[in-house]
């Protein structure tokens, strides 16, 4: 398999993950009152009904699962994709080490 597009499909693995994470941590201190969504798309749906904040989550990760699946080696947009997972994965390592700091520090 392409170096490249192992890299690519283990990154996408990593961001869905670390969605699912995310969603999870992000429910468990908007129910409690600990942290607030930043995202204003999100806040709206967990406000609206946390089913469909869930939901539209939950989808990302799949999609991203079928995603992973799909990828093509001998594709050229390949590369644009490489560069936006790891834009992806740096921003939600770094989202889900805030919600984590922020809710050991409430407990």
């Amino acid at each position: 398999m392409n170096r490249r597009i192992h890299s690519m499909k283990l990154l996408l693995f990593y961001i869905a993950i670390l969605n699912l994470l995310d969603a999870s941590v992000t429910m468990y201190g908007l129910h409690l009152d600990y942290i607030t969504e930043a995202n204003p798309l999100m806040s709206n749906l967990y406000f609206t009904n946390p089913w469909l904040f869930l939901l539209l989550k939950g989808g990302l990760s799949a999609f991203l699962l079928i995603l992973l699946y799909k990828i093509q080696p001998d594709k050229s947009s390949s590369k644009v994709l490489l560069s936006v997972s790891v834009i992806a994965a740096v921003a939600y390592s770094f989202t889900c080490l805030m919600h984590g700091y922020w809710l050991l520090e409430t407990i």
